[in-house]
């Protein structure tokens, strides 16, 4: 893992804050309480959370809310973490806001989820405890140099478990714990499984009394299909008898059927033959009618024909109808020329009209009205008798249609006459040939009544032979159903036998496991524990010693670890205590028991290199010891190194120097130019 920016925002000392880490040797140089020891808090807390680490204790005094960014790369994945804090109450302060992005895709998540997610990107296999800093980030990467010093000043025991923590040897106990837990769980299921087995004998006595019923309905089933078989045969011989019979019944039944329509048929033959009689016999009435009502009729021809008296009529009527306009036209005249005469003066004019030529055109106007009236009687004389040589025309033509209507409907008559008698006679022959044919159908129906009460007789016998079979078929049904129901008790006794003997099996095969786990794997657990901690304490005691005597220029002093991993300094063969020690020496030994187990750790956990954080790790060192240090951080060929202290002499060696000062109570980072 390599860091590349952090972020802070109202974080103890910090208003504002922001840092762009570079590769190489980094330090973070700045007086005591400048606010060098918060940066490396504000990155624990990005990565894992607060743990056990207080929320009032990272929220600056009398803020409301703060936050801090990390950015930072790990396996290729460019990761950018978010967390902010959030003062609920006074004394109360919660997480929120908590959010991941991976290569640009960000995911919100809760603060649990965020440590889980940052483990599974760092690659961290431990257990996710959301109360607590990451064991393997702690010894692997940063731990602030107090806690070093308190490792070596611990008990023994205490400071062994912190180291099998950061080595995860662990992992191994809770192995050997879980195998005995699984133990101890099989072997109660082992014996719950065992015990089975003492119902076998009950089960497998049920089965035989199963199988003797079974048996016994086995054998009544063969009785009865022996007897079904014979019926059967008895009943195959009456379908044959009663088959012959029903298609001799059916022929018969033909035959009435065939009466039935024969009768009918007589039937409707003789009422067509009534019918035909009645109507010759109408026929007969209304041809005498027709003939009466011809006779009657008396032809006698006029002088013209109706339609040329009615051209001449026509003619007549209009020559009327202009004479009778001229008369009235002139009849007009003749009144105005009278009342002329009466005023003796015309209107008109104003002359006097009683002078003789007025007076002569007056009567010559009187003769022609009077000679109009003479036509008019002469024209009205002869159109009566028009009319009355018209009404004599229409009687003759009105007598020849009458006359052709009942010539007409005398050819019908004859012509239905023949057909009728035609169809009687046919009628009469077919009805002859209908009374031969019934007499026939007649004694085929006294031969259909034999045949049925034979029918009968063999169906009733038929009928109880079927009702015998169907019983032993529900008998049979019965008998199978008994069988089957023995089957499934036995099926059912043995599928429990078989559960039983599996468990016993299961059981057996559980006390094999218990053996295994018991005498094989815990054991063999312990001694890979035991093999991998020699290990690691002889390596430990390898870089120990080394890192130690780089730091400490006397030959005559030396360092190791127990098995306990309690540090031992030996000077000339006599074990020197560390109280003992000069300031200096104390913490070069502690540096060195902190950069042993930072190499361990690593290579155990498999993240060699990148990144290495050290916490004021030169109290108490001389300059000499200072330049030897900056010798060994070389020598470590890590990728990037965060160093955080208040001693100038460490800019010697580093690549980049970040000065953290504090101005009116608040930190402030200035970065390298």
């Amino acid at each position: 893992m390599i860091l590349r920016r952090l972020k802070l925002r109202n974080i103890r000392s910090y208003d504002q804050g922001e840092i762009y880490f570079p590769n190489g040797v980094i330090l973070f140089e700045g007086d005591i309480g400048s606010g060098k020891s918060t940066i490396l808090l504000a990155t624990e807390f990005a990565l894992f959370g607060l743990g056990n680490e207080k929320a009032t204790s990272l929220l600056s005094l009398g803020k409301n809310e703060g936050e801090v960014e990390l950015e930072f790369e790990v396996r290729g994945n460019k990761v950018k973490v978010h967390r902010s804090l959030v003062r609920v109450t006074k004394k109360n302060i919660r997480q929120e806001n908590c959010w991941i992005e991976i290569n640009g895709k960000r995911y919100l998540l809760s603060p649990k989820e965020m440590k889980e997610k940052i483990l599974e990107i760092l690659g961290y296999n431990e257990p996710i405890d959301p109360k607590a800093k990451s064991i393997i980030f702690r010894y692997a990467i940063y731990t602030p140099q107090e806690e070093m010093k308190e490792i070596l000043n611990k008990p023994s025991e205490e400071r062994l478990q912190t180291i099998r923590k950061a080595l995860r040897l662990e992992e191994y106990k809770i192995a050997r714990d879980n195998a005995s837990l699984v133990a101890k769980e099989l072997r109660t299921y082992a014996n719950i499984y065992l015990k089975e087995e003492v119902n076998l004998p009950k089960l497998e006595e049920k089965i035989k009394e199963n199988e003797k019923k079974k048996n016994e309905e086995l054998n009544k089933l063969k009785e009865i299909e022996k007897v079904l078989i014979d019926i059967n045969n008895e009943i195959t011989k009456y379908e044959v008898e009663l088959k012959k019979l029903i298609e001799e019944l059916e022929r018969l039944m033909g035959e009435l059927k065939k009466e039935e329509e024969l009768r009918k048929s007589f039937d409707e033959y003789n009422k067509r033959i009534n019918f035909l009689n009645l109507q010759l016999s109408r026929n007969k009435i209304e041809k005498e009618r027709l003939e009466k009502q011809k006779n009657n009729i008396v032809l006698k021809k006029p002088e013209k024909l109706l339609e040329e008296i009615d051209e001449i009529l026509e003619k007549i009527e209009k020559e009327r109808d202009k004479i009778y306009e001229e008369y009235t036209r002139k009849q007009q005249l003749l009144q105005n020329y009278l009342i002329l005469i009466q005023k003796k003066i015309c209107p008109t004019c104003n002359q006097s009209v009683d002078n003789p030529i007025f007076l002569s055109k007056v009567e010559a106007l009187k003769k022609e009205v009077k000679e109009i009236e003479n036509k008019k009687i002469v024209i009205e004389d002869e159109i009566k008798r028009l009319k009355e040589m018209r009404k004599e025309a229409k009687i003759y033509e009105d007598n020849i249609k009458e006359l052709e209507k009942i010539n007409y409907q005398l050819s019908i008559i004859n012509e239905q006459n023949k057909n009728y008698e035609e169809e009687l006679k046919e009628l009469l022959k077919k009805v002859e040939e209908l009374k031969e044919k019934i007499e026939l159908s007649r004694k085929a129906a006294e031969e259909y009544n034999i045949k049925k009460k034979e029918y009968e007789k063999i169906e009733s016998e038929y009928k109880k032979l079927i009702e015998k079979r169907r019983n032993l078929e529900l008998e049979k049904s019965k008998t199978i159903a008994n069988i089957e129901k023995y089957d499934f008790e036995i099926s059912s006794i043995q599928q429990e036998i078989n559960k039983i003997k599996e468990k016993v099996n299961k059981g057996k095969r559980l006390m094999e496991y218990i053996t295994w786990i018991e005498e094989c794997f815990i054991p063999a657990l312990e001694k890979i524990e035991l093999t991998i901690f020699k290990n690691a304490n002889r390596e430990f005691n390898d870089e120990f010693s080394r890192f130690f005597s780089y730091l400490v220029d006397d030959p005559t002093k030396t360092v190791m670890v127990d098995e306990d991993f309690t540090p031992i300094v030996m000077q000339e063969s006599y074990e020197q205590e560390v109280s003992n020690l000069s300031g200096g020496e104390r913490t070069a030994l502690a540096l060195a028991f902190r950069l042993a187990l930072n190499k361990i750790v690593q290579k155990r956990t498999g993240i060699e290199g990148g990144l290495l954080i050290l916490d004021e790790p030169t109290d108490g060192f001389s300059k000499e010891q200072i330049a030897k240090m900056g010798d060994l951080i070389r020598e470590l060929k890590l990728d990037q190194v965060i160093i955080v202290s208040h001693e100038r002499e460490l800019e010697g060696f580093a690549d980049y120097i970040f000065r953290v000062r504090k101005e009116n109570g608040k930190s402030k980072i200035y970065a390298p130019i």
